[in-house]
């Protein structure tokens, strides 16, 4: 039982994870290109920091 537990906690821990990736990147998507110069950075860059996260 313990084993099927673990299953499903890690299934629903990995969703989790998939959901904040997905709303990260859409916020950086959504932010400006003016944000991005101001810090110095791009947003492919920002992309890249995020999926190296991974």
């Amino acid at each position: 039982m313990a084993t099927t537990n673990n299953r499903f906690r890690n299934f629903f821990s990995a969703a989790a994870r998939s959901i904040d990736f997905a709303r990260e990147a859409r916020t950086i998507y959504r932010t400006s290109d003016e944000v991005f110069a101001a810090r110095g950075t791009t947003r492919q860059q920002a992309l890249r920091d995020l999926a190296d996260q991974l």
